[in-house]
């Protein structure tokens, strides 16, 4: 993941919002220091910031922050129960399918909602 552009993204939305830091902390709900934190490049973005960016702005989704994809997030797809069933279903021991998908990229999570992002090479 590049930081610099996730902040870049951050720093628009506070922008095109018309918003201070302040203000757009409270809006986010967290406190005015971890926005502080994040822009002056102390802090990385977390998760869970980013989860809170997108739920108390429509129109940005997570999708946007981390990667830059543009899709708002009604055009984006959302998984049915079915889909996740049947790709696990699928994918069994005994069953081994050969893929043309390459990986572009792995996001890792860890239990305190901080991530990275690691672009293959």
């Amino acid at each position: 993941m590049n930081k610099e552009t996730v902040l870049d993204r951050i720093k628009k939305i506070i922008e095109d919002n018309d918003l201070t830091n302040s203000e757009f902390a409270e809006k986010i709900g967290v406190p005015k220091s971890s926005i502080s934190h994040l822009l002056s490049k102390r802090n990385k973005p977390s998760l869970d910031i980013i989860t809170k960016i997108s739920e108390k702005f429509d129109e940005i989704s997570s999708d946007y922050l981390i990667f830059g994809n543009t899709l708002s997030k009604k055009d984006q797809i959302k998984p049915s129960e079915d889909l996740f069933s049947s790709f696990v279903e699928d994918n069994s021991k005994d069953s081994v399918k050969v893929s043309n998908n390459k990986v572009k990229s792995i996001i890792i999570i860890y239990e305190n909602n901080k991530f990275e992002q690691i672009d293959k090479l």
